[in-house]
């Protein structure tokens, strides 16, 4: 029985703007996305700042930091998403928030009142693992009271939501909201 929906933040939460920055700057140059991807993974895991990955990634990018910052902070909440878990998830499930992210921007990027809906935490740089690594998806059931088993994970990368299926945990793959709709409530029946 699922007891709990887990959500990742940048491209469901709210929606991400690095593929698009990725897509704009390297273009179909797999070397330099993966070189990227892992500048990314290493600021996941808090092995470097966020100051540093940004000025990394812009270099890779060949533009300047402040350029790099103004392309990549551009993440408008998804309101739909977030009005459907404060209505039909909140009052039956326990709520969890699992990101890979190099910083917290949690207050940057919602509200009191949408943080309010989450009942724990799980940023990847402040326990130096990231998805898909199965220990963080572990870590994230635990702190919410659950097993595996009892959650469903949420992301927009099908990789991470491979990683959360090896562990027990059911997923839906977001790529919108009303696709999303459908998914959970098929699981949740």
């Amino acid at each position: 029985m699922i007891k709990a929906v887990i959500f990742d933040c940048f491209g469901v939460l709210v929606q991400g703007s690095l593929g698009g920055f990725y897509d704009r700057h390297f273009g179909d140059d797999n070397n330099r996305r993966q070189i990227a991807r892992d500048i990314e993974q290493a600021s996941s895991r808090g092995m470097i700042s966020h100051e540093q990955w940004l000025a990394e990634l812009a270099v890779l990018a060949g533009v300047s930091e402040e350029q790099a910052n103004k392309e990549i902070d551009d993440n408008p909440p998804n309101e739909a998403l977030l009005d459907y878990v404060r209505i039909s998830l909140k009052p039956v499930y326990s709520i969890g928030f699992l990101s890979n992210t190099s910083g917290d921007w949690r207050d940057e990027l919602f509200t009191q009142d949408q943080l309010a809906l989450f009942d724990d935490f799980v940023l990847s740089y402040q326990v130096q693992m990231a998805k898909p690594d199965e220990r963080i998806y572990r870590l994230a059931a635990e702190r919410l009271g659950f097993l595996p088993e009892e959650c469903v994970f949420v992301d927009d990368i099908e990789r991470y939501c491979t990683g959360a299926e090896v562990t027990g945990m059911k997923s839906v793959h977001y790529k919108n909201f009303a696709q999303f709709e459908r998914d959970i409530r098929k699981l949740l029946d």
